[in-house]
């Protein structure tokens, strides 16, 4: 969403000033889960690309385009997406499958305890609601599995080097880049991103691109 922002905000500034930009100027533009702010103006043709639970950003492009795009400026079409799933009990050893750290014992695990904490229905594996209205009961088991948790159980082992322990999805390799706010984002969008993803209403991966 906020590259969407960017790419509406700069389209509107090369309408205004397209010398300050020439010869790098947009012949055309996609507009993805974000609305366009309502100083911005272009006329270039444009794709916007919703969320199908995403009503308040859906009805935001409809009324730009309503008073943007007339019949004298340029095309334009709304495409709705969804990345709606159900979150299944080997549904993160799936999405991980490459990081051997995620087994299908652990991803049942994550299952049990979203299914006790209400956040995903134990019956049809759907997202209750929105997660970031959840964020006590996603934050808690996110906790249970998180970088720091999971070293002290490696320290705990004789089994597991706790210096082989690392985000989920990361590898070692990865890991040794990343600065200190990366490595704490890393820890944690495994989950977070991933719940928001499955409940369809502003986040999406390129399981959703299908059909733009």
């Amino acid at each position: 969403s906020s590259g969407g922002s960017f790419v509406g905000m700069l389209s509107s500034q090369m309408k205004q000033d397209p010398e300050e930009y020439a010869p790098f100027l947009f012949s055309a533009a996609n507009i993805q889960i974000m609305a366009p702010n309502e100083h911005d103006h272009w006329d270039i043709p444009t794709v916007f690309t919703t969320m199908n639970g995403d009503t308040q950003t859906s009805k935001r492009v409809q009324d730009w385009v309503n008073n943007e795009m007339q019949a004298d400026k340029g095309p334009y079409k709304i495409i709705t997406t969804s990345g709606r799933k159900p979150i299944h009990v080997n549904h993160f050893a799936r999405v991980f499958e490459d990081d051997r750290q995620m087994s299908d014992r652990i991803s049942g695990s994550i299952h049990q305890d979203l299914s006790t904490l209400g956040v995903v229905n134990s019956s049809t594996d759907e997202v209750f609601a929105n997660p970031r209205f959840a964020k006590d009961a996603v934050m808690s088991i996110w906790q249970k599995y998180d970088l720091l948790s999971r070293k002290e159980v490696a320290n705990d082992s004789k089994h597991v080097d706790a210096s082989d322990v690392h985000p989920f999805g990361v590898s070692k390799r990865l890991m040794r880049s990343l600065k200190k706010e990366e490595l704490d984002d890393a820890d944690s969008i495994w989950l977070i991103e991933e719940l928001n993803v499955a409940w369809d209403e502003h986040e999406i991966t390129a399981e959703g691109f299908e059909d733009v």
